[in-house]
């Protein structure tokens, strides 16, 4: 009983202490009290809400998202009205210092405390902040959001190549063609058609290439290097997925078929490309093979 009244008493103490240190703007000092109160009572909504806010005039954005969400998850509706308040306080900070860690946290939380709140107010920024940022699990997560409450068609397209984008640098390639294939089909934002284009070309042929190679699976990858070819047509990731598709076709003994491939990698080629090289010794290699190809 004695134990229980002091670590009471303690924990009294230093929420006293924090709010003298709050009530002082020393928030980095209110922080600290708050915290150690915390130890005591760590699903206590005042401490917790006093933590967010005390990180948050503090700077230490990531850790206020945190204590919001905590703050939502064990309080009544009118705490998670004040943890919802919190979170979007700390994504516009952490927008005005680009801190997409803090940004991705506190949307996240968001979203979980208040559903029904709209993120298009943030979308314009969250294209910019993210798309140059560490790709993650969370920011996919808030760019699906992000993208469902853009206010423009055009803004949407923009968080929707960020969200290929990310999943390019995740290593998931496959998953990002389709969303590349549909800016294509929209061509609502130039400058996002060409980006989308080339990340088409990109990931297409890579995936076409593990097909081929590693997987040993060859109608997958003439699938592959077709599906590149409709939607890069006339740019070297075109020219790159002929080459690719000629020789899936050439090993099937589809000789004609590669060497129509191989013809079209020419199309466009300047003195020297390495891609029209390769695709003339290809030629030559079908020619000397007695294939009838001229």
């Amino acid at each position: 009983m004695v134990l229980s009244l002091s670590c009471g008493g303690a924990a009294t103490e230093h929420e006293t202490l924090g709010d003298r240190a709050y009530s002082a703007l020393q928030f980095a000092d209110a922080l600290a009290e708050y915290r150690l109160a915390l130890v005591q009572n760590s699903e206590n909504p005042t401490l917790l809400a006093k933590v967010g806010a005390s990180a948050l005039r503090s700077g230490s954005l990531v850790d206020a998202a945190q204590a919001y969400i905590a703050l939502s998850e064990v309080g009544n509706s009118d705490h998670r009205t004040e943890a919802a308040d919190g979170l979007d306080r700390v994504a516009r900070a952490a927008l005005e210092v680009g801190d997409t860690e803090a940004l991705t946290s506190a949307l996240n939380g968001l979203q979980k405390a208040a559903p029904g709140r709209a993120l298009g107010a943030f979308a314009p920024q969250l294209a910019r902040e993210i798309g140059d940022g560490p790709p993650s699990e969370e920011v996919m997560s808030v760019l699906t959001y992000a993208a469902a409450a853009a206010p423009d068609a055009r803004l949407l397209d923009s968080l929707m190549y960020t969200y290929a984008a990310v999943l390019r640098q995740l290593g998931r390639c496959e998953e990002s063609i389709p969303v590349f294939e549909s800016l294509l089909r929209r061509r609502r934002e130039p400058a996002v058609v060409d980006a989308a284009r080339v990340g088409l070309g990109y990931c297409g042929n890579l995936v076409a290439g593990q097909y081929h190679g590693e997987l040993q699976q060859p109608l997958s990858a003439e699938e592959w290097y077709r599906r590149t070819i409709r939607g890069t047509e006339g740019t070297v990731y075109g020219r790159r997925a002929y080459l690719g598709l000629g020789d899936v076709l050439f090993a099937r003994g589809d000789y004609a078929g590669a060497a129509d491939a191989y013809e079209s990698v020419l199309f466009g080629a300047q003195p020297g490309d390495s891609l029209a090289v390769i695709a003339y010794q290809r030629l030559n290699t079908l020619g000397q093979a007695g294939t009838d190809i001229p």
